[in-house]
């Protein structure tokens, strides 16, 4: 009784002095069973991960979850310094956007799904951070797992082989991704963005730049002539968000997560 006396009032001391909680365990990328932590009201509990040479996406699960915002997610380089943070299921913001912001499509996500964070690859050691804001205590299983990374870097357009048009596409899952293509090919073409989801978090934006000072926002299903030389690219416009998944699946791919198309003809 004693021993039990004392384990609850340490409990209690730790949620009054908001101490981090350290797992047990890092985190193991691709590890079906994650690793697991009670963290009590206000206090977080801090999770170790090292991401390598494949970019890794984050998914922290509530078990009690019965609403959006309870559990606030942070991810830290292992200088210290915060990447990311999320406190919505739907997509994941930078460390600098304000949490009121954050619960904007709060009413689309079922409280089943993860907070999930995209992680490029090469970020090495990284430090997750689960802070419950909830009034009562929180058990929580931490996973890793390898994702795509849908990045195109310098990728080349040309041409159509046949009168159909060329279609390229990508998506925008990182914070600071910036997707870049250049165009190879014959005069009296034109390029058309189109974003997959023109409504979600990410905001997705294209620019035709013709090697001039000056840049083309490239206005969403509006065709605009391109010419040899030109390169277009697309970004997330700076509010933050990155990582959307519109398929309210859980976000076990992403794969509708700052979708967009570039089609040449």
């Amino acid at each position: 009784m004693k021993k039990l006396a004392a384990s609850l009032a340490l409990a209690g001391l730790l949620a009054a002095c908001n101490v981090t909680v350290v797992a047990p365990a890092p985190v193991t990328v691709d590890d079906g069973n994650g690793v697991q932590a009670t963290v009590p009201s206000g206090s977080n509990a801090r999770f170790e991960l090292f991401v390598g040479a494949q970019p890794v996406r984050v998914d922290v699960f509530h078990d009690e979850a019965a609403a959006e915002g309870e559990l606030e997610v942070k991810v830290f380089d292992q200088t210290g310094a915060a990447y990311a943070h999320a406190t919505a299921r739907s997509f994941f913001a930078d460390a600098d956007v304000g949490l009121t912001v954050l619960d904007a499509r709060a009413q689309d996500v079922s409280v089943g799904f993860p907070y999930s964070i995209n992680l490029p690859k090469g970020m090495g050691k990284v430090y997750v951070e689960v802070f419950n804001r909830s009034g009562a205590v929180a058990h929580v299983t931490v996973k890793a797992v390898t994702r795509n990374e849908i990045v195109r870097d310098g990728t080349t357009m040309v041409d159509p082989d046949t009168a159909a048009p060329k279609v390229y596409g990508g998506a925008v899952l990182f914070l600071n991704q910036h997707d870049t293509y250049a165009y190879d090919g014959a005069g009296n073409k034109t390029v058309t963005f189109d974003p997959a989801d023109p409504a979600n978090p990410v905001h997705l934006r294209a620019v035709l730049n013709k090697g001039q000072p000056s840049e083309t926002e490239l206005v969403p299903g509006t065709a605009v002539v391109i010419l040899s030389g030109d390169t277009v690219e697309v970004f997330s416009d700076g509010d933050g968000y990155a990582g959307f998944c519109a398929s309210f699946d859980g976000c076990t791919d992403g794969i509708d997560s700052g979708e967009y198309t570039l089609t040449v003809e």
